[in-house]
């Protein structure tokens, strides 16, 4: 059964291809080296798309990125093809995967040991938040570190029309994966975007002082304090998809959830998408209620320290 299956596929993606070998004569081109190599990609392909189809948790976590990367979208805090999201996706993949499912082993600048083996599910350099949410599989890459984390490849997709490349911050997300699996950390999906408000805030000189704007984020709703306690990691102005940036934000999620790059945007870990976009909405929200009664001549009286002392009590925080 299973080799009449394997026959009926064979035949069938060959009479599929007629038209494409007919285009390559044309060309001038080798028909029968075109029919084979795509006949063979395509069935090694089906075999891991197939797989991934039918993961229930993979689908999950595809509806969580479409249901995220949608929001983001509308929220207007990904412009153009601003913001990416990985997605450690390890522990779908117990068995060994073929060879031949994917592209040859690239170096990596630097090693991730604790990354041996891993597999991400990655945005790819260039994508726009809003096809993410509708089109995710032509918009990812999934990613596999080698043994010793020292080399990655990409899992083949032939059937697109060019290949696809991971999101310019790469190194920034194999560095917080690196992080959060050597410290036995359950978050596995990393956020960056370009919230409004809060990269607003990014541009006022006083509130390029952790302290300073964690105080005033806490003080605009108790929600904040409530849900993210240990507030927001600032780093200072570094260059975009930089190993600088990457290493300046694992010392911030070492003790915080989110961190602002100032004039930049932020990023946010979490077990889910949703997780991670919950943290960025509540932090955003404090400084759309700030920056609101300032632009309306006001101060933002604020809830006082006494009252966030209070919270903390209650909410054992």
């Amino acid at each position: 059964m299973r080799n009449e299956l394997f026959s009926f596929r064979v035949i069938t993606k060959i009479l599929l291809l007629l038209p494409g070998c007919v285009e390559q004569i044309r060309k001038g081109r080798h028909a029968i080296t075109f029919l084979w190599r795509t006949i063979i990609l395509s069935l090694k392909h089906k075999t891991m798309q197939t797989y991934l189809t039918e993961n229930q948790e993979y689908k999950q976590i595809i509806e969580d990125l479409s249901e995220v990367t949608g929001m983001l979208w509308q929220k207007g805090w990904a412009e153009r093809n601003a913001g990416n999201i990985s997605f450690n996706i390890s522990h779908l993949f117990e068995d060994e995967l073929p060879n031949t499912d994917f592209e040859p082993y690239k170096p990596l600048s630097t090693g991730y040991p604790h990354l041996s083996n891993a597999m991400l599910l990655v945005s790819a350099t260039g994508s726009r938040m809003r096809n993410l949410a509708k089109k995710p599989y032509e918009n990812t890459c999934i990613i596999n570190l080698d043994s010793e984390g020292k080399r990655y490849r990409q899992m083949l997709k032939p059937e697109l029309d060019s290949p696809l490349l991971p999101t310019s911050e790469f190194p920034a997300h194999l560095a917080i994966h690196e992080m959060l699996n050597s410290a036995g950390r359950p978050e596995k999906v990393v956020v960056h975007t370009h919230p409004d408000n809060l990269l607003s805030l990014s541009h006022i000189r006083a509130f390029c002082n952790e302290e300073t704007l964690n105080n005033m984020l806490w003080s605009m709703q108790p929600e904040t304090l409530v849900f993210v306690s240990e507030g927001i990691g600032f780093v200072p102005y570094l260059m975009t998809g930089s190993e600088k940036l990457a290493a300046a934000t694992i010392r911030k999620l070492e003790k915080h959830r989110v961190v602002m790059w100032e004039k930049h945007g932020c990023l946010a870990i979490g077990n889910t998408a949703n997780e991670a976009f919950d943290l960025l909405d509540v932090l955003d929200k404090s400084a759309s209620i700030f920056l609101t009664c300032k632009s309306a001549g006001y101060d933002a009286e604020g809830i006082s320290k006494e009252e966030l002392d209070n919270l903390r009590k209650k909410f054992d925080l």
